[in-house]
């Protein structure tokens, strides 16, 4: 009996052994490449997911950085400007609104269309919201009616009407201020001079008190721009035009010479 147990007990032992060196069980192929394709499938929404938020965070960045859009800079045509001190002149009575007159329309070439100045003051005082003193804007708008001449004030008083914002309104103001500059440089007159000049505006605002009702309103109007309008008369002003207006008594009669200002 007891010459048995050692020969099962190196049985046993070998048994175990041979047990061990099989090694662990093997997973099979098919389960371990899904496994593996799972694994691939969340590293890659992983990626997107990430590559998303980074690209979320660019734009946004760039956002911040990006200052708001610049409306378009504007410049008005100074070729567009044929007018001569008469024009300029009747054209600024029309613009106060304070002075309707038919032989004005005629003189001032465009006035009748022009919109007052008042109305183009209401309106960029409201873009602005500064609460503008009105008076004082109307007044600087008759300056750069006779500045500008009745068609480049035309496209000048568009500009301002079809404005926006504040910022679309400082690109009107820097177009008017290019092309009164460009119209000093390059006059159209005939170079006429200051005592010429101031004979020719006291002659039409003579003509200009008589012709309505409110004297005293025309000659606040036209005196208020005198300055402007000499300046004009000296660099946009014909000889044409002086010789024709000088026989002239009326408004009237000053039509006739419409044709020498153009």
């Amino acid at each position: 009996m007891h010459s048995l147990w050692p020969v099962a007990a190196v049985s046993l032992l070998l048994a175990c052994d041979s047990g061990d060196k099989q090694g662990p069980k093997k997973t099979e192929p098919a389960k371990a490449s899904k496994a593996d394709a799972k694994k691939a499938d969340a590293k890659k929404a992983d990626a997107k997911k990430a590559d998303a938020k980074k690209a979320d965070a660019k734009k946004a960045d760039a956002k911040k950085a990006d200052p708001p859009a610049k409306p378009g800079e504007v410049h008005f045509d100074v070729t567009h400007d044929k007018s001569g001190v008469l024009a300029r002149s009747a054209a600024a009575l029309e613009a106060s609104g304070k002075f309707d007159n038919e032989d004005l329309h005629e003189l001032s070439h465009h006035a009748e269309k022009l919109p007052s100045a008042e109305t183009v003051c209401k309106h960029v005082a409201a873009i602005r919201g500064t609460g503008d003193d009105l008076t004082e804007c109307i007044k600087a708008t008759e300056h750069h009616v006779v500045q500008l001449g009745p068609e480049l004030y035309a496209e000048d008083a568009a500009c301002r009407l079809a404005a926006k914002t504040p910022a679309e309104i400082d690109v009107c103001d820097a177009a008017e201020k290019e092309a009164e500059a460009a119209l000093h440089a390059k006059p159209h007159g005939d170079g006429l001079d200051k005592e010429t000049c101031d004979t020719l505006f006291d002659h039409f605002e003579e003509m200009a008190m008589a012709a309505g009702d409110n004297p005293e309103i025309v000659k606040e109007v036209l005196e208020e721009v005198r300055p402007d309008v000499v300046i004009t008369c000296m660099e946009q002003g014909t000889k044409a035009e002086i010789e024709c207006s000088m026989k002239t008594k009326t408004l009237h009669e000053l039509r006739e010479c419409a044709s020498k200002m153009l």
